[in-house]
């Protein structure tokens, strides 16, 4: 049975009603959350901290705290430090984008703005507990990695590393491919460049990378009927060029991998 925006919603609302006691839950069940909540307290959210009555927001957040003061000639000024927050944002379809923003301060915070961990997820999801449970972890691996007094472990750094390379990044304002489609993109342009005219896979590859909008629709359908037979040029090329086969078998390696230390960080 097709699900309608109606049930997308449905299922987001009951999500909304029930976040706090799902998202406490997580809190009291990880002894890493112990040391935050007595200097920053963790606050969820549902219809965001402006106010709480946006029925499209859920926010996880912790908050912020004063961390030093500095005498500026004859006044002084409190410097802040403001926590990680996991956001749950429903669209006008009833989708789901979710997006982790860092910890940081006036003067020190990274590059990017926000990781934007899911894009367009059906709320239905939201009613798993492990799904929502990973959302838990990847807070609490951010805050570690980016505030002041952070002290991640070796996985959680793994698990931060893995987030910045395959997911898409806000920097500046600007949402950005993720690095590793930018790494197989300049792959396969070495791939067109060595083997054939590459204008209509580069032309293709930008499209994927590319965020989905009614607006490229038509062209994204183009693309479809024309994947197999590029699939194909590519296959006869790689049986007959030995630098091809190590190129792909370099890629599939990475993909491989990738999934391996996935594994070992839900663990963690």
């Amino acid at each position: 049975m097709t699900r309608t925006r109606q049930d997308r919603r449905n299922d987001f609302d009951e999500f909304y009603k029930k976040a706090v006691m799902t998202f406490k839950a997580f809190q009291d069940n990880d002894p890493r959350a112990e040391k935050f909540e007595r200097i920053y307290m963790v606050h969820v959210c549902p219809g965001s901290r402006a106010g709480g009555n946006n029925n499209r927001v859920v926010e996880i957040f912790w908050g912020s705290r004063g961390f030093e003061t500095i005498t500026l000639g004859n006044s002084w000024k409190s410097l802040t430090e403001y926590g990680a927050t996991l956001l749950y944002e429903r669209d006008d379809s009833g989708f789901v984008m979710i997006s982790l923003y860092p910890a940081g301060t006036e003067n020190r915070k990274p590059i990017e703005s926000s990781i934007s961990l899911k894009l367009w997820v059906d709320p239905i999801k939201l009613k798993d507990e492990k799904f929502l449970k990973k959302h838990w972890k990847d807070l609490m691996a951010y805050m570690e990695c980016t505030s002041l007094d952070g002290n991640p472990t070796f996985w959680q750094r793994q698990r931060i590393s893995y987030l910045r390379y395959f997911r898409h990044l806000v920097i500046d304002n600007k949402w950005t491919p993720t690095k590793f489609s930018a790494f197989i993109k300049g792959v396969l342009k070495v791939v067109v460049a060595a083997c054939f005219s590459g204008a209509v896979l580069i032309y293709l590859i930008n499209d994927m990378t590319q965020p989905s909008t009614t607006e490229t629709d038509t062209q994204l359908k183009e693309v479809n009927r024309n994947l197999e037979t590029v699939s194909k040029q590519l296959d006869k090329l790689s049986e007959s060029n030995v630098d091809i086969r190590t190129i792909s078998i370099a890629v599939d390696s990475i993909v491989v991998k990738t999934k391996e230390i996935l594994k070992l960080m839900e663990k963690h």
